[in-house]
């Protein structure tokens, strides 16, 4: 089955593309604004490498959030769009689901941080199955009372040392190269989702404020 993924919630963009069971291809821009013109960019050059044309794709896999809610929306448009346009199934998944997806058993003392707005910063345990992340004010003078083993998430892109500072010497912060799950792996898991029939409804959206379905919205206080 051939799968095209793209992850437009961090400040990478990624686009990458499996069939067969095999990542086939994987482009990764840095970008924090136009993300709609250099989706569709990074999509044509995933597509060229690896010898497809749209019609050729069988199905789509991205993340649904939390991230930036314009980029965010801007991912889940264009695959709802695609797919409501050609007839393709659309699997999707929240952010750290990914990331526990591929610590696997490990996933114990890691947390995963993703920026939220500002300096708030949203801080997720992934040893814990569900409820609401940690809200991190990441300033300078800000200190975890528990911090994770791990460092991991799209949050730490560009704010290494202020995470350092937060969680201190005992916290391991993987390198920015694996703080994202990249979108040849996530097209490897949606066609092995899409093959055992799991999708997302796409007359819908999977956003709530930024939010992605399973998580309950964060209260303003």
């Amino acid at each position: 089955m051939r799968v095209l993924a793209f992850d437009t919630t961090a400040p990478i963009l990624s686009v990458g593309a499996a069939a067969d069971a095999q990542r086939l291809c994987r482009r990764d821009v840095r970008t924090e604004r136009g993300k709609g013109n250099f989706l569709d960019r990074a999509i044509g050059d995933v597509l060229r490498e690896v010898g497809w044309s749209r019609p050729d794709v069988e199905g789509l896999a991205l993340l649904t959030g939390p991230g930036s809610l314009t980029a965010t929306r801007i991912g889940w448009a264009t695959a709802a769009g695609w797919a409501q346009a050609v007839g393709i199934p659309v699997v999707g998944w929240t952010v750290p689901t990914v990331q526990k997806r591929a610590f696997g058993d490990d996933a114990n003392g890691v947390g995963c941080c993703i920026h939220y707005r500002g300096d708030m910063f949203l801080l997720y345990d992934l040893s814990k199955s569900e409820g609401p992340p940690l809200r991190v004010q990441l300033t300078s003078n800000s200190h975890a009372a528990c911090p994770p083993r791990t460092l991991t998430g799209p949050g730490i892109l560009e704010r290494r040392a202020s995470w350092a500072a937060y969680c201190g010497t005992g916290t391991s912060i993987v390198d920015d190269t694996n703080a994202i799950i990249g979108a040849d792996t996530l097209a490897l898991w949606g066609e092995a989702d899409l093959l055992q029939g799991r999708s997302l409804p796409t007359h819908t959206s999977p956003l709530e404020y930024g939010l992605p379905p399973d998580f309950k919205k964060l209260a303003s206080a």
